[in-house]
C-alpha cells in the first residue's frame, strides 16, 4: 500500500511536470545518445524475388490495395511489403519514407520478446510455469505483494498478470526490475486481461538473468542471423536492459521475414541448409492458446501477438500502424510501416482485410500468366506513392532533353523568397517549441532546448534554414522548395536522426509571405510541421509548431495508461484533464507558438 501511494505520486508529479511544459523534469534519469548513427543497411533483403503473377497473384489486384492505402488520407503508410509462398512480390515505399531504414516498431517489438522466451524454454533455460520473482531474489522488497508472487512468465506473455506498473513509471523510475516487483496487482494473476508494455519488459529481463546476455546478443545468432537480418538497433532502459515492450528498429523487409518464419512454423532455410529456429509447438501455442481482450478490432491476444479480422490469420502490432499480418489461408505475409493517427488498429486492417479475405478474387493456387501491362501500372504506383498530403506534384510530360537523360525541371522560385531572402529572426517568446516533436521526445527521453531564431535563404528547389537554439546550438537543414524532400542527418543532443525536409513558400489571404515546413524523421512515424507567417513592414514573424501524429491523442493516450494504473491521485488528475479543466494549457504545449522579430545582426549574440 505504501510503495502503490509512492508511485502514484511519482506520477501526479511527472505530469504536473508535463503541464508545465518542462520535459527535463519528468525524466529520472540523463538522456543517453545511442551510441553510432543508425544509417540505411544497403544489404540484400535475403529474400526471393519475383513478379505477383508468378506466384498465383495479379498484379492489378495489387495495385487496387496499394492505390486504397495510397487515397486514405488518415493512415499515413511509409512502407510495405507483400511476400506470398515466401518470395517478396510487391513492395512500396511512400515517398520521402524508404524500406531501406529501419523504423520504429513499438509494441511490435513484444512479437519478438515472445520468440526470445521460445527459444530459451527450448534450450531448457526457462519454463513458463516459472514465477517471476524467482529470478530476481535480491528484489525482494519489505512489501513485496502475495498476489505478485504468483505471477508466472506465461501470464506475463498473455498479458493477465494484471500488475499495475506500466509504460508511464518507465519515465519516472531507473530500477524499472524494482519497480515492477514492488507494485501490486489490479486482480488475480491469469483472471483478465490487461495490457502491458512493462510485462515484456519484464521478461526481456528475465532473460537477460537466464542467459547471461542482451537480447539482441542473445538473438543474433539464434534468430537475426539465420534470417539475414542485420544488427538491429533496440532501445534499452537505465539498467542496460532491452525495453522488451517497445524499443526495437527494423526493416519492413525484416519485419515480413518474422511473419514468414511463423507461417513456416519456425522453420527456415538457411545458407547451410533447414534450420528450425523457434519449435514448431511454440509457434502453434502463440497462435493457438489466445486469451480474449477488451479490444473489439482484436479480440484475442497469444504470445506476443494479436488475432486479426481475416478468419486463421493472425498479427504483430505496434502503434501508430507497424503491422506484421499472416494469412495461412493465402501463404502471405504483409508488413507495413506507418505513422497513422490511430494507436492500435486504423484503416491498414480493414483494407488488408478487404484484399487478403479467403474469397479474394486476386490469389490463385497456380501461376497465372505475365500481365505486363498490370505489373506495370503496379511498379508505376509503387514508384509514386507520397506519405505528405500535398507533397505530390503533378506529373508533367517529359521534354526533349529530359528524354535524353536531362533532369526533371526544378521549380522557380516564387515571389516571396526575395522578400526573405538572407532574413534572420529572433524569436522572443517559445518555451515548448523544438525541431523535435513531443511525441518522439518523449518516447526517447531528449528534450532538446527550444529554438531561439532561425535564418533564411533561398535557391530554386532549395529552401535553407539555419536554426539556433536556446543552448546556443546550430542546425543547418535544407528542404526540397515545392520539389523533392531533402535528406540529411539531424543531430539533437548528440543522438542522430535521419530526417527528409520538405517546404511549400505562398501566401495568405492578406499577402504576407507564408512558409510550410514538413520535417519528416524517417525511422519514426513522427513529422514536425512548423508554419511561418512573417509580417510585411512590421519585421515580425509567427510561428506555429504542430505534429503528426496529433500530439493531442497520444496525450490522451498518456492519461489513459496513467488512469489504467488503477491509482485514485492518478486517476483524478486524469479526469481533470479530461474534464477540460486543464485544456488550455495541454493546447500550449502540444501546439506551442513562437514569436520574433528580425535582426539586422545576422549573429544575434544577446539573444541566440
Amino acid at each position: 500500500m505504501i510503495v502503490d501511494i509512492v508511485s502514484q505520486m511519482k506520477t501526479v508529479n511527472l505530469l504536473v511536470n508535463f503541464l508545465q511544459g518542462d520535459l527535463s523534469r519528468c525524466f529520472s534519469y540523463p538522456f543517453k545518445p545511442w551510441e553510432e548513427p543508425t544509417l540505411p543497411d544497403t544489404s540484400l533483403y535475403g529474400l526471393p524475388t519475383s513478379t505477383p503473377e508468378s506466384q498465383g497473384v495479379e498484379s492489378a489486384w495489387l495495385n487496387g490495395f496499394f492505390t486504397k492505402l495510397r487515397e486514405d488520407a488518415d493512415i499515413r503508410v511509409h512502407s510495405i511489403a507483400v511476400l506470398r509462398h515466401g518470395v517478396l512480390i510487391a513492395e512500396g515505399s511512400f515517398k520521402p519514407y524508404t524500406a531501406a531504414f529501419p523504423h520504429m516498431m513499438f509494441s511490435l517489438s513484444k512479437s519478438v520478446v515472445a520468440m526470445a522466451v521460445g527459444i530459451a524454454a527450448a534450450e531448457g533455460k526457462l519454463q513458463l510455469s516459472d514465477r517471476l520473482v524467482d529470478f530476481f531474489p535480491e528484489k525482494a522488497g519489505l512489501f513485496r505483494s502475495q498476489t505478485l508472487s504468483k505471477v508466472t512468465l506465461l501470464q506475463l506473455l498473455q498479458m493477465t498478470a494484471g500488475v499495475k506498473y506500466n509504460e508511464v513509471f518507465s519515465v519516472t523510475d531507473r530500477d524499472w526490475v524494482h519497480g515492477f516487483l514492488s507494485s501490486e496487482c489490479a486482480f488475480e494473476p491469469g483472471t483478465d486481461f490487461y495490457y502491458n508494455s512493462m510485462n515484456s519488459y519484464m521478461l526481456a529481463a528475465v532473460l537477460r538473468s537466464v542467459t547471461g546476455e542482451g537480447l539482441v546478443d542473445y538473438l543474433m545468432p539464434r534468430l537475426f542471423e539465420p534470417l539475414r537480418i542485420p544488427r538491429p538497433r533496440w532501445e534499452t532502459c537505465p539498467m542496460g536492459i532491452e525495453k522488451g515492450g517497445w524499443g526495437l528498429y527494423l526493416r519492413t523487409v525484416d519485419m515480413a521475414k518474422l511473419g514468414q518464419l511463423y507461417l513456416q512454423r519456425g522453420r527456415w532455410e538457411t545458407e547451410d541448409g533447414p534450420r528450425q529456429l523457434l519449435p514448431e509447438s511454440w509457434v502453434n501455442d502463440s497462435t493457438r492458446r489466445m486469451v480474449p481482450t477488451h479490444e473489439k478490432a482484436n479480440p484475442g491476444y497469444g504470445y506476443g501477438l494479436w488475432s486479426f479480422p481475416v478468419p486463421g490469420a493472425y498479427q504483430f502490432n505496434g502503434v501508430f500502424g507497424q503491422y506484421v499480418v499472416v494469412l495461412p489461408h493465402l501463404d502471405a505475409v504483409v508488413a507495413v510501416t506507418s505513422g497513422s493517427q490511430n494507436f492500435v488498429s486504423d484503416d491498414t486492417a480493414s483494407i488488408i482485410a478487404e484484399y487478403f479475405a479467403p474469397d479474394a478474387a486476386g490469389f490463385h493456387d497456380a501461376p497465372l500468366p505475365q500481365n505486363l501491362r498490370a505489373l506495370r501500372n503496379l511498379k508505376g504506383t509503387t514508384s509514386h506513392l507520397y506519405a505528405l498530403p500535398g507533397m505530390a506534384q503533378p506529373a508533367k510530360a517529359k521534354g526533349f532533353f529530359e528524354r535524353f537523360g536531362k533532369g526533371p525541371e526544378v521549380p522557380p522560385l516564387p515571389r516571396q523568397a526575395d522578400a526573405l531572402e538572407g532574413h534572420v529572426y529572433a524569436f522572443s517568446e517559445n518555451p515548448y517549441g523544438t525541431l523535435m516533436p513531443l511525441i518522439l521526445r518523449a518516447l526517447t527521453h531528449n528534450d532538446p532546448p527550444p529554438l531561439s531564431g532561425v535564418g533564411l535563404s533561398f535557391s530554386p528547389g532549395m529552401c535553407q534554414l539555419t536554426f539556433r537554439d536556446a543552448a546556443g546550438g546550430e542546425t543547418v537543414l535544407n528542404a526540397g522548395l515545392d520539389a523533392d524532400a531533402c535528406r540529411s542527418d539531424l543531430v539533437l543532443n548528440g543522438e542522430h536522426y535521419p530526417v527528409s525536409a520538405w517546404a511549400h513558400l505562398t501566401s495568405d489571404e492578406d499577402d504576407r509571405p507564408v512558409l510550410k515546413l514538413s520535417l519528416c524523421f524517417l525511422q519514426t512515424p513522427c513529422v514536425r510541421q512548423m508554419k511561418f507567417i512573417f509580417y510585411r513592414g512590421e519585421s515580425r514573424v509567427l510561428v506555429r509548431f504542430t505534429e503528426f501524429p496529433d500530439v493531442g491523442k497520444a496525450t490522451e493516450m498518456l492519461f489513459h495508461l496513467v488512469s489504467g494504473g488503477g491509482g485514485t491521485l492518478q486517476k483524478m488528475f486524469s479526469d481533470a484533464v479530461r474534464q477540460q479543466k486543464l485544456r488550455g494549457r495541454l493546447d500550449a504545449i502540444t501546439r506551442p507558438i513562437a514569436r520574433g522579430a528580425e535582426k539586422e545582426d545576422e549573429s544575434m549574440p544577446e539573444l541566440f
